[in-house]
């Protein structure tokens, strides 16, 4: 049987689900849930209360309990398998040999995903949220308006050996009106949804000239 996607995410409620709920639930489609362990958890959220404030900071964890109660019982419907970070390659080599896929793609993966699974042949493609090559890394909004940026992004990549590197398929940006990082933060979100929607329907985007042009002028 080939199935339609298989999607590989984290457990997070309000930075990932509310936005890609939509593409978890499409027909034949499976989702490996990943799980990090204590020390990138601690990471995780070290990073939010410096990169967003003790407000926001805040506020983050009530809509992630907000949302986990409210999208919980939809996960429960899904195809979809829990596996800690450490062993993420080898269950995705163990499960191209039972399942065949049209696509394979990473959203809010928190660690490193092998290029080369043995049974796949085609690209293994990553939502990023930011503008590549310019804006990498975790958390890369917060980081690109901390260096003030004028324009945020999301794209669409191919993964190979080196995060956030691998050849650009598809992007699409906005400009910054205002200073508030949450709000921002969930501009890129709804821009990566809205980019990986247009991709599956073989609907590629550029960055224009002058944003590119900008980007090579500050770096």
């Amino acid at each position: 049987m080939i199935l339609k996607d298989l999607y590989i995410t984290q457990n997070s409620y309000y930075f990932v689900h509310r936005h890609f709920i939509k593409f978890f639930e499409s027909e034949n489609s499976h989702i490996i849930f990943v799980s990090e362990n204590k020390r990138g958890i601690k990471k995780k959220y070290i990073e939010i209360y410096q990169s967003f404030g003790i407000i926001n900071f805040v506020k983050c964890i009530f809509l992630e309990i907000i949302f986990f109660i409210i999208l919980n019982h939809r996960k429960r419907d899904l195809i979809s398998f829990n596996v800690s970070d450490d062993k993420l390659n080898t269950f995705l080599k163990e499960i191209l040999k039972v399942n065949k896929y049209k696509r394979i793609v990473s959203i809010g993966c928190p660690t490193f995903i092998s290029p080369y699974l043995g049974n796949y042949d085609s690209f293994i493609y990553n939502v990023h949220g930011g503008i590549l090559p310019f804006q990498k890394g975790r958390f890369s909004p917060l980081k690109s308006m901390k260096k003030g940026h004028k324009y945020l992004g999301a794209s669409i990549h191919i993964v190979n050996n080196n995060f956030d590197e691998g050849k650009v398929v598809s992007q699409d940006f906005f400009k910054i009106k205002n200073k508030n990082k949450l709000s921002n933060y969930n501009k890129v979100l709804i821009l990566s949804s809205n980019l990986l929607k247009g991709f599956i329907q073989n609907n590629f985007k550029k960055l224009p000239n002058y944003v590119n042009k900008y980007f090579k002028e500050i770096n």
